[in-house]
């Protein structure tokens, strides 16, 4: 199977190459990324002798964050290595350089083609491949394979949709997932669907997402009271934080308080997601006569006068959390991809969203999964399932534990996840 996908992947790139190519002279498009997807790298970037290197593969954008929550824990573990993190898109390697420290070496991966893998291989030379999630590429995997490096699948996942796919080339994929010693799955049911095509079973283990890899600060309470204390809430208040919000989301969700929905008592916390937004939402705000509290002025010790507040503070949103009784995540009313919908269910919340959750569809998936995530249609879905939940008490208090077992299931998976690459790159290289 590996000499016919060679062959496939070889004719592909001649066919598709020059095409490319012309596209790439006449119009000066992906001009920047094209040597590096041939496998063409700076002399520079060649390994120096004595030198442990890393090499973390990451599709995009998603992985990326993966990347740099594993990254800090193996440096702790192994000072002197050195990380090199490739991707697939131009704006994956552009947000690695962003967020990942400054001497993470940050390339676009080399295509799957053989001739084109061999020539990276020689330059990149890693001790320990890291794949992160799915992003598995045959040719890639069998030369570092061969060439005797190690190989580890961290964060491992895989839909229903791709496990599909996947059982038509069971084979050609059991022999692909055996060339990894190592594997961290984020889920039971990844566990079953990589072991189901072949990854082998004795060295995976289920280690949970390192994305969402988070912590409650140690005064839980004393941050919960703090913020029930400036908002002036009482026991008959409900309140409805939305987090990052975009786009008119905003404006959308002004009818959760409105008098029609018959609770007086319900308070509306909006924060948006870029606070150079919050002038043009005081300007609509002020526009519908819609009354609302500023966080920055009740922070000051003014009491609250109305039912909505505007946070446009920096920093306030992962505490504010801690006095919701339900949260709305932003960005998925409208096509932005959605939010970290952990930082909520660390406070053992479950959280509603919009169908537009792109960005953080595995996350949205476990909190389902674990019956704490809700989707839905719109704001009125919305206000009717708030109806709902606050009608069968019990029900909603059991998708509150389940968000925070969930929640707290990630904690420690970075630290696991380093743990486990380092024990065997010991073991193989004698570190």
């Amino acid at each position: 199977m590996y000499i016919c996908y060679q062959i496939v992947s070889s004719l592909a790139f001649l066919l598709v190459f020059p095409f490319f190519l012309l596209f790439s002279l006449v119009t000066g498009k992906h001009r920047n990324r094209l040597e590096q997807r041939l496998g063409i790298y700076p002399k520079q970037l060649k390994k120096q002798p004595g030198v442990l290197r890393i090499w973390l593969h990451a599709s995009s954008v998603g992985e990326v964050q993966a990347a740099r929550a594993i990254i800090p824990k193996i440096r702790k573990l192994l000072p002197d290595a050195e990380f090199l993190v490739s991707t697939m898109t131009a704006h994956g390697r552009q947000q690695a350089k962003k967020c990942l420290d400054a001497d993470v070496i940050c390339v676009l991966a080399p295509l799957d083609v053989p001739f084109i893998v061999g020539r990276a291989f020689h330059i990149i030379d890693p001790d320990l491949y890291v794949c992160i999630e799915t992003e598995i590429w045959p040719l890639i995997l069998k030369t570092i394979s061969d060439n005797g490096r190690s190989l580890v699948l961290a964060n491992g996942r895989m839909s229903e949709s791709s496990h599909k796919g996947y059982l038509k080339i069971r084979s050609f994929m059991g022999q692909i997932l055996s060339l990894f010693e190592h594997a961290a799955l984020i889920s039971v049911k990844d566990y079953d669907r990589y072991v189901s095509l072949g990854l082998d079973g004795n060295n995976s283990q289920v280690l949970g997402n390192v994305k969402y890899d988070l912590s409650l600060p140690q005064n839980c309470e004393t941050v919960r009271q703090h913020y029930r204390l400036i908002l002036g809430l009482d026991e008959e208040s409900e309140i409805v934080v939305a987090g990052s919000t975009h786009g008119n989301e905003e404006e959308q969700l002004l009818p959760l308080i409105s008098p029609e929905c018959g609770k007086n008592k319900r308070l509306l916390l909006i924060a948006p997601r870029h606070l150079e937004r919050v002038p043009q939402l005081r300007k609509m705000l002020d526009s519908k006569r819609q009354p609302y509290d500023l966080l920055s002025t009740l922070k000051t010790g003014r009491s609250r006068n109305h039912n909505l507040i505007l946070v446009d503070c920096m920093g306030e949103l992962a505490s504010l959390y801690s006095v919701a009784d339900y949260v709305f995540c932003g960005g998925s009313l409208v096509p932005r991809g959605g939010h970290n919908v952990m930082e909520a269910a660390l406070w053992s919340k479950p959280v509603f969203y919009g169908p537009h959750m792109a960005d953080f569809k595995d996350a949205a998936r476990m909190l389902e999964d674990a019956e704490a995530g809700f989707e839905i249609s719109g704001v009125q879905d919305l206000i009717k399932k708030l109806n709902y939940y606050r009608d069968h008490n019990q029900e909603y208090r059991l998708a509150c534990s389940n968000a925070g077992k969930l929640a707290k299931s990630q904690q420690g998976s970075a630290k696991k996840q380093a743990e486990m690459m380092v024990s065997l790159l010991k073991k193989k290289e004698n570190i």
